[in-house]
Parts: structure tokens; C-alpha cells; sequence
């Protein structure tokens, strides 16, 4: 499979190196006109979860870039590994320079799917999501924590046999599909529990620690619940969601000490603290927590504890 993937972000230069080591031909095409900022390799210091065990190594990548691409290119597959913010302008901007491709969307989504329904057709894409995490450091490393899934399904009418040619492709680099029935849905599950979080993290200038006071966690269990009670009145039972259950727990405190729990057991969770979206893209980070905000009050959905720090966060 021969793929383009839009940009050197963070996610998409994980994938990109991950899936060239594996042997899979990835081109990048940046913004016509900047080669010169992408004429380098990427040093890497790599936290790797693919084998269950994490490994610590450093590691270079030397990402093959474009700034033009052309139909006679003939990509199989674009990624479109932006934020969710940039994804309809990737799109409008790729859709006809590569007319024999599918599109998996590789990002958020709050949105729904009329808009790339309007830019591709069903047909032309699919959806999927990265957990890998990770961003560059002031020493101009990049951070990278690589897990081995990632999360994709779907979509009714979508192109018939495009998901098992991607998942055929990703195991050569040892990523394994974490396949969702209603992938649309999960990506709204996530990013409602984003917004609870990432508005707190916001406010208080970092991502919660072991030694966080407790009443923060416990604002946070709140302000999520509030996110989710949005879902519910756009008509997601969110309930049927492993990814909500420690939020369902009717104990705030005892709800609070499990998400703590969990987060720290996470191998990879210290290296987050220091280096991750929260830090190489806060705009995006905002954009969770306003706009799920938004529904709510749009709604007339009580959100008592989520919307209590809108306006600090809009001051940011």
C-alpha cells in the first residue's frame, strides 16, 4: 500500500516512522514551498508498548517529504493525521490530487460526517483514531510513546474493503486494530471525557499528579459526568462505554482515587505529563472543552461543574 500522509505532526510522524521501519512506502507532504523546514531527520527518544513490555531506545527518522503531490502519484491511502481543526481543510485540499485514494481520518471528530460526506462521498473514507501520545522537547527531541493498537471502525456505505487492507498494513509495523461498531460515536465518548479533563488541566496549568489534591480529581469526575450528559441528550448512551465506567461510580472520591489510579499505572503516563498535546497544541486542547460546552448550553443541558471555568478558559 503506498500512502501520503498530511503533515509531520506529532501522530503523523510516529506513524510514518513506524510504519517505514515495517517497510511500507509513506510519503509526507507538507506546505508547498517548505521543504526546507522539513529537510532533516527526527532524533527521537522512544518509550515502544508494541511487545507488552515497554523498551526505552532512541531512535532517527528520516521521513521521505513532499510539498506537491499529483494524481499520476497514485496513493492507495491518505491519512489525514491532523488535529480534528484541520482535517475539512486537509481534506478539500487532497480530495482531487488523489482521486484512486481512500481517506482514513485519523483524528477527533464532535462534528458528525456531513461535511466530508459533502467533500468525498462515504465511499472514499473511513475513521480511525491514534493512542499514541507524545511531543517534542525543548532539546528538540520528540517524545514519542508508541502503543500497539490503534482505534478504527466503519462507516455505513464506507469503501468496501479498505479496513482490512489498512489493518493488513499497520500489523506489519506490530499496531493492532482496536476495531469499534460504531466508530463515530466512540470518537464522541472520548472526546466529551477530553473535555472534562483537558478544562481542568487548563485551569490548573498541568495534568494531574499522585500528589494533585483530591478535590481536583474529584472536579474532574464531575466536569466529565457533565460532558457526558451532553452525549446523552444528542442520544449516546454513553453507559454502554467500557471508557465511562469509572465516571458511572456514585462515590465522587472513590470514583476520583480510581481514575488517579488508573492514570498512574499508565507506564507512559510521566513522560505525558512533561510532553504531550496538552503542551505542543493547547489551541486544539481548548477546542475540546469549548465546544462540547457549547452543545450543552445549546442544548439546555445542566453543566454545572464543565461550565464553571469557561470563562478562564476562554481568557487563556
Amino acid at each position: 500500500m503506498k500512502i501520503l500522509l498530511i503533515g509531520t505532526g506529532n501522530v503523523g510522524l510516529m506513524h510514518g516512522w513506524v510504519l517505514s521501519e515495517a517497510g511500507v512506502d509513506v510519503t509526507h507532504v507538507v506546505h508547498k514551498g517548505s521543504l526546507g523546514k522539513h529537510a532533516h531527520d527526527i532524533q527521537m527518544d522512544v518509550m515502544d508498548m508494541r511487545r507488552g513490555v515497554p523498551e526505552k531506545y532512541m531512535a532517527s527518522y528520516s521521513p521521505k517529504v513532499v510539498d506537491e503531490v499529483s494524481p499520476n502519484d497514485s496513493y492507495d491511502l491518505v491519512i489525514v493525521a491532523t488535529n480534528h481543526l484541520q482535517a475539512v481543510d486537509a481534506v478539500k485540499e487532497y480530495k482531487d490530487k488523489t482521486p484512486s485514494a481512500n481517506f482514513l481520518m485519523y483524528c477527533a471528530n464532535w462534528n458528525g460526517l456531513d461535511e466530508f460526506d459533502a467533500l468525498l462521498g462515504r465511499r472514499r473514507y473511513l475513521w480511525g483514531y491514534s493512542v499514541f501520545s507524545g511531543a517534542k522537547g525543548s532539546d528538540g527531541l520528540l517524545y514519542a510513546n508508541i502503543q500497539g493498537t490503534y482505534r478504527i471502525g466503519e462507516l455505513p456505505g464506507g469503501p468496501a474493503g479498505m479496513l482490512d487492507k489498512i489493518n493488513e498494513t499497520f500489523s506489519k509495523a506490530q499496531i493492532k486494530p482496536d476495531i469499534k461498531e460504531n466508530i463515530i460515536e466512540w470518537l464522541w465518548i472520548h472526546f466529551a471525557v477530553n473535555a472534562g479533563m483537558l478544562g481542568t488541566i487548563l485551569v490548573e496549568g498541568a495534568m494531574p499528579s499522585s500528589s494533585t489534591p483530591l478535590d481536583v480529581w474529584v472536579f474532574i469526575i464531575r466536569s466529565v459526568r457533565d460532558a457526558l450528559n451532553v452525549l446523552e441528550a444528542r442520544g449516546v448512551n454513553y453507559r454502554n462505554y467500557p471508557d465511562t465506567k469509572v465516571f458511572q461510580i456514585e462515590n465522587d472520591e472513590q470514583a476520583a482515587r480510581m481514575l488517579r489510579e488508573g492514570m498512574m499505572d499508565m507506564p507512559h503516563y510521566e513522560r505525558t505529563m512533561a510532553h504531550s498535546h496538552v503542551h505542543s497544541n493547547p489551541g486544539e486542547m481548548k477546542s475540546y472543552y469549548l465546544d462540547v460546552v457549547e452543545t450543552g448550553e445549546r442544548l439546555g443541558v445542566p453543566i454545572e461543574y464543565l461550565g464553571s471555568i469557561k470563562d478562564k478558559i476562554r481568557s487563556l
